[in-house]
């Protein structure tokens, strides 16, 4: 569903949301117009989107945001990323006969981290009881989240990883065809979220780490209670770049947030007269993906857990040694593939009448995370590990104990000289990284408008860096609304292109100053984009 908002004054005098879901949009712009701020609704939003999209994100998976906070002038990154186990080296998967960590199961999960960012955010900025604010996802998984087509194709596609019968009973319910237009009760989230807003930030990681340590020990996993304790949520000054007379902003590594940056600041430099979305464009941004994703597998990493400092990836010299791998005349063969040995997001957007705005992205992994986690609680952990890291020693991300995957996860933000801020972001796993640059490309180097850069057609470069792409073929899959010139102009550069429905999941704006609120969102997905 598309609702653009084209009447500011009328329409986005007080409050604006945009997220997968129309209840939590619409509980969201509640908290809002019952007085509550930015940062409260995107707690409400956050939980609600847990139950209506459980299998895109859900409490023991990740989340990654940029706050702009009224009256401060630099943007804040809140990023709770799950981490590895204290026992993971990789010597402990080789004793279990693992030449590399498992996709899914017990062996493949992060610590959850999803709610320490609630905490986190709550703490900080928060002026409504916690415990209201989960009110409308305790009410959802209470009388049950309603089964839309995308939940019950989404569900269908995912319930294999589901290991735990707990699980798969509840689950299953929805996967069928006739559960569409039905509700789906999940007591365990609602008995989750109850707890959370009666227990304080250690109280309830204590709770998590007693039920996860019981279940990773049945299971043979790796994770103790110790590694459930600390809170995962980082909140301080977000990763910036500055370019034609705006700021960037995204949160920092283990993010690809930074990869963005690079590619913005390479595009400006190679951009053509035609535009991001003409054969040339699309051809240069592809060059350009084609070197920062490799620079992602030889250098990003956990900050907080290496050895050896990482690179600044905005370095001038990283970025001419990477311009130098741009060939703006033809295709270059993939830096990177054999690299490796061998519907899964949700984001939203919210602003408030006082000023602030926040922009947030979550997730399980992949698509119901692990599979595994504590059925009595709602609680699927993340995969995370399992999709990102590896057991080379050669490999930037190789997995540390305690060390946070690199994650695909990252909303951005652009502020203009006169203040005021667009918010954006988009679901999918490695085209992140790829469908934000093409509409921040469009928005900053070409001067579309927000309109424009979210409706031109999308494209995907593959492979991407992310393990579960480590096959794909060298191509291009293109929305196939594309132009036949531009397709044409493609093939001409050496590309292998395939044509597709819809590329690529749904992507989200919004944007504040001259005193009102503007919002929109591309409708490849569902959801809702509304204001008040």
């Amino acid at each position: 569903m598309r609702v653009i908002l084209r009447d500011r004054q009328q329409w986005g005098h007080r409050a604006l949301a945009s997220t997968g879901s129309s209840l939590a949009t619409v509980a969201a712009l509640t908290v809002l117009e019952e007085g509550g701020n930015a940062f409260d609704a995107a707690i409400t939003a956050s939980a609600l989107l847990t139950v209506c999209m459980p299998m895109a994100s859900g409490p023991g998976g990740d989340a990654a945001a940029v706050l702009h906070v009224h009256g401060e002038a630099e943007p804040l990154a809140l990023t709770s990323l799950g981490r590895a186990p204290g026992a993971a080296d990789p010597a402990a998967f080789r004793d279990r006969g693992l030449g590399t960590v498992p996709q899914t199961g017990i062996l493949s999960t992060t610590t959850p981290a999803l709610m320490d960012a609630w905490y986190a955010l709550h703490e900080r900025f928060g002026s409504r009881p916690l415990a209201e604010l989960l009110r409308p996802a305790v009410r959802t998984a209470a009388d049950g989240a309603p089964v839309t087509s995308q939940f019950q194709r989404w569900t269908r596609e995912n319930l294999q990883v589901l290991e735990q019968p707990g699980f798969r009973e509840v689950y299953a319910a929805a996967a069928r065809p006739e559960a569409v237009g039905t509700r789906l009760r999940q007591s365990g989230l609602e008995r989750l979220y109850t707890m959370a807003g009666q227990l304080d930030a250690s109280g309830l990681r204590q709770e998590l780490a007693d039920r996860v340590g019981r279940l990773s020990t049945e299971l043979d996993g790796l994770l103790a209670p110790e590694d459930l304790l600390a809170s995962h949520a980082r909140l301080g000054p977000a990763t910036t770049l500055e370019l034609a007379g705006h700021r960037i902003a995204v949160p920092p590594a283990p993010t690809q947030g930074p990869l963005m940056l690079q590619n913005l600041a390479l595009y400006a430099s190679f951009a053509p007269e035609e535009g991001s979305g003409s054969a040339a464009g699309m051809h240069v941004l592809s060059e350009i993906f084609n070197q920062t994703f490799n620079w992602r597998l030889e250098h990003l990493r956990d900050p907080e857990a290496v050895d050896t400092p990482m690179p600044d990836p905005l370095d001038p010299g990283v970025l001419a040694e990477l311009g130098r791998g741009v060939d703006v005349d033809r295709r270059s063969a993939c830096r990177y593939a054999g690299h490796y040995s061998h519907g899964d997001t949700t984001h939203f957007v919210v602003a408030d009448r006082f000023g602030n705005a926040v922009t947030w992205v979550q997730s399980l992994g992949l698509g119901f995370g692990a599979g595994v986690g504590v059925p009595e609680l709602g609680l699927l952990l993340c995969n995370r590990l399992g999709r990102s890291s590896t057991l080379s020693p050669n490999h930037a991300n190789r997995v540390r104990p305690g060390a946070r995957p690199v994650n695909t996860i990252f909303p951005w933000t652009i502020t203009d000289q006169q203040g005021g801020h667009r918010l954006g972001g988009t679901p999918g796993g490695d085209g992140q990284c790829q469908w934000n640059t093409q509409v921040t490309a469009a928005l900053l180097v070409d001067g579309a408008t927000p309109l424009r850069a979210l409706t031109l057609p999308r494209w995907t470069y593959f492979p991407g860096s992310d393990k579960t792409e480590a096959d794909r073929p060298e191509q291009l899959q293109v929305d196939e609304t594309l132009d036949q010139a531009v397709f044409e102009g493609l093939a001409h550069r050496g590309h292998e292109l395939v044509r597709k429905a819809s590329v690529g999941g749904v992507s989200r704006l919004l944007e504040t100053g001259s005193g009102g609120l503007y919002g929109l969102d591309d409708g490849r997905q569902e959801g809702l984009t509304a204001a008040c």
